[in-house]
């Protein structure tokens, strides 16, 4: 978990004592807040860029960072929205994702949004997953949302979701 400490103290000793105690960053106060959202997104995409995992679900595997899909050995190209899905559902293998989520997790607040956007998207990306020769499906729960389940697995578990570091 990155860390970041904001201090008054600002002596060489201090700072040098923060770090050594495993911080990730250091701000003297008063602070920019400008400053600070940058350097919490710098934090954040080099402990993503070290840590984040291959997530593999069936045949699927998907890389986080690259933002890449492939089934098998075999890369599979998607657009953006329907990986983002993916992705979203992928962090909730096994189990259903109310619909809300799934939406709030798509659009950004200022996207023109039609009201059947999220179901256009998982038509596409279900239909990439048959034609690819996927071992897992989406499965629609009416009126809630949906699941990424393995095809021949009638108990469906989140224990199928494995994550190897890259």
């Amino acid at each position: 978990m990155p860390a970041m400490i904001m201090s008054s103290l600002n002596d060489l000793g201090t700072r040098i004592a923060i770090f050594n105690g495993g911080a990730d960053d250091f701000l003297p106060k008063p602070v920019s807040f400008d400053e600070l959202i940058a350097r919490m997104r710098a934090i954040l995409r080099r402990s993503t860029q070290m840590t984040a995992p291959v997530v593999s679900f069936g045949n699927l595997h998907f890389d986080p960072i690259g933002r890449q899909v492939s089934i098998g050995d075999r890369p599979l190209r998607i657009a953006r929205r329907e990986v983002c899905i993916l992705e979203h559902l992928l962090s909730r293998a096994g189990r259903t994702v109310p619909r809300a989520s799934l939406e709030e997790g798509l659009y950004a607040f200022d996207d023109e949004v039609s009201t059947n956007a999220l179901e256009v998207g998982i038509y596409r990306l279900r239909t990439h997953l048959n034609k690819s020769g996927a071992t897992l499906r989406i499965k629609t729960a009416r009126g809630v949302g949906y699941a990424l389940e393995l095809k021949n697995d009638p108990l469906p578990r989140r224990s199928n979701l494995k994550t190897t570091l890259p």
